[in-house]
């Protein structure tokens, strides 16, 4: 496939993503928000998923996660804090971070840009460490309201297909986007250097954590983790505290619940099948754990989800949002809605030179009726 352009989307058959490419020029309207899009050095994927129980990643690229509904606990750079609607958080590359969503139905919208795409400009980028996000003292400051509108725009873009013109907006935005982060991170970027030669690698918790992945669904301790690494349990037990801010029992209990509240919304499966097959001990346990986080019973989870009607679709850990959810789209076209100062500047100016005119009318009447 020799096409300049290529945009790869997913659509899935039996909970599987199944990856479809387009070529240039041809008009495509996708069923999911998910995309990968390359061309020369542009290099980014996008997606809008449900936020799930707990997840721990890190990427080689930039991630930039905009929550679109509902609460979530943010674990990054060993600080745990809440993130609200349409917060936003940049983190660089092989910086560890996990979500917790504490409400149903919590949305994202995550955009991962390559580091090779900013190293093109940059060749220390690799090397910065650095996480850039809002609360409600920023929130609505002219970068991150203009990351929203980028970021919107692009997936605005991209459902509605591939089209000469559309490739154009599409890179326009995601140079606007990727600029305004660049400038933005100059100011907080660090270059960590590794004065402890004891400290974990990233490379040695990164195989802990696949090693847990792999396999929470079966008995697993700490002392099977430790000796993936060759450290004690004490010191493994703290670094992950530390990286996750939470234990790696609870760690491990919330991947277990992560995986059934997918079960339970997306298939048939009885709860006490579900509590067995995603590494509770019995029903029991699940049930007390599952009510202790979500404070209703696992019947009533499924319940509920099912009455909500969200239509998603399973992509590796992911439930995968379907452009055809109408409350997404709105959000969506709302971040686009935004104007930078320039056009407030001149919308100002314009007002301004109105009342100029109101004002001059009223005085030419005033010196008639005066005369």
């Amino acid at each position: 496939m020799n096409a300049s352009l290529i945009i790869r989307g997913a659509f899935f058959v039996n909970n599987c993503a199944v990856f479809v490419w387009f070529r240039k020029g041809h008009y495509v309207v996708m069923d999911y928000f998910y995309y990968t899009y390359k061309h020369n050095h542009i290099d980014f994927n996008s997606d809008i998923y449900k936020v799930s129980t707990y997840h721990y990643n890190w990427h080689s690229g930039v991630e930039i996660l905009i929550l679109l509904k509902g609460r979530i606990d943010m674990s990054c750079n060993s600080e745990v804090f809440t993130m609200e609607p349409l917060d936003a958080i940049i983190i660089s590359p092989q910086v560890g971070h996990a979500t917790l969503a504490l409400e149903e139905d919590t949305t994202a919208l995550v955009i991962h840009v390559s580091k090779e795409f900013f190293q093109h400009f940059d060749s220390n980028f690799g090397m910065y460490q650095f996480v850039l996000r809002s609360d409600k003292s920023n929130r609505y400051n002219q970068f991150f309201t203009s990351l929203r509108h980028h970021a919107a725009q692009m997936m605005l873009l991209m459902v509605n297909g591939d089209s000469p013109d559309r490739q154009l907006c599409l890179e326009s935005q995601y140079l606007s986007l990727t600029s305004d982060i660049y400038r933005e991170i100059d100011a907080v970027k660090t270059i960590p250097v590794h004065t402890k030669p004891a400290d974990m690698t990233v490379a040695t918790f990164d195989k802990m954590i696949a090693y847990i992945d792999e396999n929470y669904q079966q008995k697993i301790e700490l002392e099977d983790i430790a000796k993936i690494g060759g450290y004690n349990v004490n010191y493994t037990s703290q670094f992950f505290k530390r990286q996750l801010g939470v234990s790696f029992l609870e760690y491990v209990l919330r991947l277990r619940l992560r995986e059934a509240t997918v079960r339970l919304v997306n298939s048939n499966d009885g709860v006490a099948h579900i509590a067995s097959s995603c590494g509770f001990a019995d029903i029991k346990a699940f049930n007390v754990a599952f009510k202790k986080h979500f404070h209703t019973t696992p019947s009533e989870y499924r319940k509920q989800a099912k009455e909500m009607g969200r239509k998603t679709k399973l992509h590796d850990w992911k439930e995968i949002i379907s452009t055809q959810e109408n409350d997404i789209m709105e959000i969506l076209q709302s971040c686009v809605v935004y104007k930078d100062d320039s056009i407030y500047s001149l919308e100002l100016k314009q007002a301004n030179q109105k009342l100029q005119d109101v004002k001059e009318q009223l005085e030419s009447v005033v010196r008639k009726l005066s005369s």
